[in-house]
């Protein structure tokens, strides 16, 4: 089951053919970059209960080693 922040950065590529396709690669960058963005939200102290909700709905995208993150997902430690 894929949830709702996961499918608002799904993102797809147009063929000549117009047949949408899946884009890996771009998905996995938008959310890269909203997690860069969260982990600044952090740090400037200004992270909203709505952006919290989202990190624990990416959990499962938080590199391993990422602790500032994954505690703030709530993510217990191994």
């Amino acid at each position: 089951m894929q949830n709702t922040t996961y499918i608002k950065f799904r993102q797809v590529k147009v063929t000549k053919s117009g047949k949408e396709i899946f884009d890996r690669k771009a998905t996995a960058k938008a959310i890269e970059n909203r997690l860069d963005y969260l982990r600044g939200e952090i740090e400037a102290e200004r992270i909203s209960y709505g952006e919290i909700a989202e990190l624990q709905e990416l959990a499962n995208f938080i590199p391993k080693g990422d602790t500032l993150l994954l505690e703030w997902a709530g993510v217990p430690e191994n």
